[in-house]
C-alpha cells in the first residue's frame, strides 16, 4: 500500500486551465488578469503580449470593466503547416466586476511589454480618512 498525497486545490487549477484555456468553437481565448489594490485604486493587469495597444478597447459600462482585443500573427506569408500550435490567436474579452465607489472618469491604462495596466481610482468620499483626536485634560 503506498501513500497518495492530497492536494485539495488541485480541482481548483483543473477548473481554472478549463476555463482559462481557447474555446475551438468560437476562436476565443483568454489572457491571465489580475487584479489588485494599490494606494487609492483598483488595478487590473492583463498579459496581452503580441497585441498593439489600437488592437486593445478597454470600456466601463455599469460597474464592469472590459478588456478586449484580437491577436493574429499572419502577416500575409505562408506560414507553412503547424506540427503544434499552442499560441493562441483570435479575439478576447476579459470582464472584472468593479466595487461601488470607483471614479470611472479617471480611469487611465497604459501598456509595456505586453502587460496592460488599468488603473481605477476610487472616489475621495470612498477613501478612509484620519480623524484628529483632541485630549482634553
Amino acid at each position: 500500500m503506498s501513500l497518495v498525497r492530497f492536494d485539495p486545490f488541485e480541482l481548483v487549477r483543473d477548473l481554472d486551465r478549463l476555463f482559462d484555456s481557447p474555446t475551438p468553437r468560437t476562436g476565443m481565448w483568454l489572457p491571465r488578469v489580475d487584479v489588485f489594490e494599490r494606494d487609492a485604486d483598483l488595478v487590473v493587469r492583463a498579459e496581452v503580449p503580441g497585441i498593439d495597444a489600437e488592437s486593445l478597447d478597454v470600456t466601463v459600462e455599469g460597474g464592469t470593466l472590459t478588456i478586449s482585443g484580437s491577436r493574429s500573427f499572419e502577416n500575409g506569408t505562408d506560414t507553412g503547416s503547424f506540427h503544434r500550435k499552442e499560441i493562441f490567436e483570435g479575439q478576447f474579452k476579459r470582464t472584472v466586476l468593479l466595487p461601488e465607489g470607483i471614479d470611472p472618469e479617471s480611469i487611465t491604462a497604459s501598456s509595456k511589454d505586453g502587460i496592460l495596466e488599468v488603473t481605477v481610482p476610487k472616489r475621495p468620499e470612498v477613501l478612509p480618512r484620519k480623524v484628529a483626536i483632541e485630549v482634553q485634560r
